[in-house]
């Protein structure tokens, strides 16, 4: 029977030893049946490089495979947000003008009261009718295409679209955000690199206090 007090205990009739306290592994100990068994990393063809460039390429490719099979801990994301400075659409960026936006624990939050924000047509008509936001975000990536956004490849086209409302830090874009709908449920993505775990960001919309 399990001492409810331990934290290393056998069970399912001696069949599982599960260990949530400290095992220790002794200098001249040795474990059996791990090897061919745990997580292998993908192969890494031999480097056949020329140059010191090429190279750290393939020295690099390497890291990116033990980070992501676990074996090697994984780089952390350094992200912010920040409301888009020059938004090329009036109605957008005198909403953005009413708005602040901060970050923490991967939620970002924007405080703003939408009743004060006005609604205009995306200019992409599947979108609709909404009160926009433009919300910058930083991956903290040295370029915005290295990274995916809920599995699709960000690329230059969107490094390119961020400068041209002012967001012009390396690894940046733009995310529009229907303020009049996230202000009812709050919006979720999911960002994914090489080498790093995969991270859900949340953004929320919270009226401003009153004093």
């Amino acid at each position: 029977m399990k001492d409810r007090t331990a934290k290393n205990y056998s069970t399912d009739n001696g069949d599982t030893w599960v260990v949530g306290g400290k095992l220790v592994i002794e200098e001249d100990a040795s474990v059996e049946g791990l090897n061919g068994n745990g997580t292998k990393v993908k192969n890494q063809p031999s480097s056949n490089a020329t140059t010191i460039g090429a190279l750290k390429n393939d020295f690099n490719a390497l890291l990116v495979k033990l980070k992501d099979a676990g074996i090697m801990v994984p780089e952390a994301w350094n992200l912010t947000a920040r409301l888009a400075p020059s938004l090329t659409e009036e109605i957008p960026a005198a909403n953005n003008a009413k708005a602040s936006v901060a970050i923490a624990d991967n939620v970002i939050s924007i405080t703003v009261d939408v009743n004060e924000l006005t609604e205009s047509a995306s200019s992409n008509p599947a979108q609709g009718t909404h009160k926009w936001l433009g919300l910058g975000i930083g991956t903290g990536l040295s370029d915005v295409a290295l990274a995916k956004y809920n599995g699709v490849q960000l690329t230059a086209d969107d490094a390119a679209e961020a400068v041209s409302v002012g967001l012009n830090r390396d690894g940046e874009f733009i995310l529009y955000v229907k303020a009049d709908e996230v202000v009812e449920t709050p919006k979720s993505f999911t960002l994914q690199a090489d080498g790093y775990p995969d991270i859900t960001v949340t953004i929320n919309i919270e009226a401003p206090s009153v004093d």
